[in-house]
């Protein structure tokens, strides 16, 4: 382990080099089906973990499980590979799948789902072992879940015991989803006062509160809201112009983002460009942190390069899986036809 930014970026540029290549997405589309998707998986950096995923896992759910086995294992070795401020602050950015894991459970259980297809929705990457999720997943309520939560370290035990007391009476799902948000980002920010983390990362990460605002605000616009939705810790997103969103009942953009990092997002009518241009703004501002070697920012942006790749990897699979068309596969990756 080492607190010395020069030799733990220098190892994660080595990972990141290991990315797949473009040469690799341009093949699978043009591949005849699943099959020949995943003799391709075979030969990438996926292989040893696509072998493993096949002896308990057949179709989707092979890759679905391989690429988690995957991501965990290269968490896993980042916090091994990090000690003192920069070891806090890699753990620090790998809570965030701890959050969406327990909201992922949390989906499960207001949906009725059982633990099987609960565990599918997991990805393990955070300090949440993988034994640990099937425990919560296997659980029978919300509120089983929040005390199985309480013998884990996670920082969310106690935010989301809170939230899952007010789910019981309320049954409101995003208002839980909001609550562990909140809580995540106090851990976030309660961290950032006690070390000496870049101005950049800190930016970054303020960035990401205000992406996540903005998501809550354009899912709720038009709509009346009861209690607290509003997360702090961003800076352009403000809580007024929070409101203003939500209060806008029009079907047309959103002028009043204009001026902000997030003007563009203002000029999509569906939620699904929203939130792609969205993505496309928290992924650009990782990469601009990035740029400094001695700086947590080249973790910040792998860790972005990986899950995106992955997110790609996955809906290829699915693609070749169900047939569907290759220009409709290009529009979800956002190329070029």
């Amino acid at each position: 382990m080492s607190s010395d930014y020069g030799f733990i970026n220098a190892r994660v540029k080595g990972l990141k080099a290991g990315l797949l290549p473009q040469e690799f997405f341009s093949e699978v589309l043009d591949s005849s089906d699943f099959g020949a998707f995943m003799a391709l998986m075979g030969q990438s950096s996926y292989s040893q973990d696509l072998e493993e995923a096949k002896t308990r896992n057949s179709g989707i759910r092979t890759v679905d499980s391989a690429v988690a086995r995957n991501f965990y294992r290269t968490t896993q070795n980042l916090l091994h590979l990090a000690d003192g401020i920069p070891g806090q602050l890699v753990a620090l950015m790998l809570l965030r799948y701890d959050l969406a894991n327990i909201k992922a459970i949390a989906r499960a259980k207001h949906a009725g789902r059982g633990a099987d297809a609960t565990q599918e929705a997991l990805f393990p990457a955070g300090k949440l072992k993988p034994a640990v999720l099937d425990v919560l997943a296997e659980a029978s309520d919300m509120a089983a879940v929040g005390q199985a939560l309480l013998s884990t370290g996670t920082p969310l035990r106690s935010s989301f015991v809170r939230a899952a007391a007010q789910y019981q009476s309320d049954g409101d799902l995003y208002a839980l989803e909001v609550a562990l948000d909140r809580s995540y980002y106090r851990s976030v920010f309660n961290l950032l006062k006690r070390v000496s983390a870049p101005s950049g990362f800190v930016r970054h990460l303020r960035r990401e509160v205000d992406a996540t605002n903005l998501r809550t605000a354009l899912k709720l616009r038009g709509q009346v809201v009861d209690g607290l939705m509003f997360v702090e810790g961003g800076r352009e997103i403000t809580r007024s112009l929070f409101d203003s969103v939500v209060n806008d009942e029009s079907s047309g953009g959103l002028a009043v983002l204009a001026g902000t990092s997030f003007g563009v997002v203002g000029e999509n009518d569906s939620l699904s460009d929203a939130e792609a241009k969205i993505r496309d703004i928290i992924s650009q501002s990782a990469r601009r942190i990035a740029a400094n070697p001695r700086h947590i920012g080249v973790i910040t942006n792998y860790l972005q390069a990986k899950e995106e790749e992955i997110s790609r990897v996955r809906l290829l699979a699915r693609g070749k899986y169900y047939g569907v068309d290759r220009r409709d596969l290009e529009k979800e990756l956002g190329v070029d036809a």
